[in-house]
């Protein structure tokens, strides 16, 4: 073989292998390779990227519910962990929406957010994709399908939570008191966790957290509105006043729960219900899950379940609760996988969580069943009757819990703020209630410009 030849053969050799690299991904005529069409991912593997604070990524829960979804659909699960807790992710989550991350899944705990990132732009609309396969999530999810103003449909809900007061039965046994049953008010509260509360041990009759319905909770026992008719902010009504005097008043004047200058200063968690440092706690079903998870959490004390106290006066016998679910980034990279995890999650977290399905198809007999399985795993500490009585066959009506319409996440934060203020001393009550009220009242007229 001559030089010139060699150098022919070599020349071809490389275009072969060229033409060869190039065939390994079929243009289908638009520019787009099939790989490009499968979600951006490489065809032997599916992928979903799903937001989650660390706390939820390393529960029982999380890792039970990727396994079964990986294992039912073949589509491998990859967790953007966020430090901190169920708070701090959205913060981290916002910046990526404004710079164009593509994790793919958002899960939205509260209407306030739901109504947030669908309102924004920030979820991809699920109306083609649900079209495609006749998916009928009106039939499936009724009354709890989150709406937006456009008519477009962004979140499907996995859950439709009602609060409770969950019970350290160690606690009770310890002081002689007998556990909660049935209807009973604030003040019946206030008085069983007086008598649990045992400053001396270190132990609280009462818990509960920094989040802003526990300012206004009365107020939407009653069904008090955040917004006039008029739509401006309904909090210079005396309900809303009632209500912050109320909660402040459990840690500083009643002592049966930590102040929220002690909340903050110590950096209470969330969950610090599972230290079994307190006795009763006031909190949605969601949080059933932690007394599951004794991995995270263990413990040796017994859980119990009752239904809320409601106002003595008999005019506010309301539960409430929200409806949380799973949305998807519009600059998902896997779109289609991303669909699958979002129906699969709302049509199958409540098997997971104890907490409350948002189907409204499923029977009275699925609904035990899930009762069933949550007094299982519990191995008992909780009954099926003990959870029908406090959740469903009861005399109470139900509220959303939070203050839900225009500008409703600054109307949040500035509840939050204003009344932080008013519970470490800061400023009177009446100025506080002033302030949010002016505050929100411009959030609001913001937000329709």
């Amino acid at each position: 073989m001559t030089i010139q030849t060699k150098k022919y053969t070599i020349v071809l050799l490389m275009m072969m292998m060229l033409l060869s690299a190039c065939g390994s991904k079929s243009d289908s005529g638009d520019g787009k390779t099939d790989e490009a069409q499968n979600n951006g991912s490489a065809s032997k593997e599916r992928v979903v990227t799903v937001y989650e604070d660390a706390k939820r990524a390393e529960s029982e829960e999380m890792k039970k519910k990727i396994a079964d979804f990986t294992k039912e659909t073949g589509i491998k699960v990859e967790l953007n962990i966020v430090p901190g807790d169920g708070v701090e992710i959205y913060k981290k989550i916002d910046v990526d929406m404004i710079s164009n991350e593509k994790t793919d899944i958002i899960r939205l705990t509260n209407p306030i957010l739901i109504d947030k990132y669908g309102s924004n732009g920030w979820l991809y609309p699920l109306d083609e994709l649900m079209a495609k396969e006749n998916y009928d999530a009106t039939k499936i999810y009724g009354k709890y399908l989150p709406k937006f103003q456009d008519g477009k449909t962004y979140v499907l809900p996995d859950q439709a939570g009602k609060w409770a007061v969950y019970y350290n039965k160690k606690i009770f046994d310890d002081a002689g008191v007998p556990y909660p049953s049935g209807e009973w008010t604030w003040d019946d509260y206030i008085e069983t966790a007086k008598k649990l509360t045992n400053p001396a041990k270190g132990i609280y009759g009462s818990y509960m957290l920094d989040y802003d319905n526990y300012m206004y909770m009365l107020a939407r026992q009653y069904d008090v509105s955040g917004y006039k008719e008029d739509g401006t902010s309904n909090y210079d009504d005396p309900a809303f006043k009632k209500a912050l005097q109320f909660f402040g008043d459990l840690g500083t004047v009643q002592k049966i729960q930590p102040s929220w200058l002690e909340f903050k200063s110590k950096k209470l968690s969330w969950d610090g219900f599972m230290s079994g440092d307190y006795g009763m706690h006031f909190i949605g079903t969601w949080y059933t899950n932690q007394f599951k998870d004794k991995t995270t959490y263990p413990r040796d004390w017994k859980v119990g379940i009752t239904q809320i106290p409601v106002p003595a006066d008999g005019k506010g016998n309301n539960n409430f609760g929200i409806v949380a679910g799973y949305g998807i980034n519009k600059n998902a990279a896997h779109l289609d996988d991303a669909y699958t995890y979002v129906k699969w999650m709302a049509e199958n977290s409540y098997k997971y969580n104890g907490n409350l399905p948002a189907r409204v198809d499923l029977s009275d007999e699925d609904i035990k069943a899930l009762f069933q399985k949550t007094s299982d795993d519990l191995s008992g500490e909780i009954t099926v009757e003990e959870l029908d009585k406090a959740l469903i066959s009861n005399n109470l009506g139900f509220v959303d819990e939070k203050i839900t319409g225009p500008g409703s996440t600054e109307y949040s934060n500035i509840i939050l703020q204003e009344a932080e203020l008013y519970l470490v001393g800061q400023k009177s009550l009446d100025d506080t209630i002033k302030s949010i009220k002016e505050r929100a009242d411009r959030a609001i007229k913001d937000a329709a410009q």
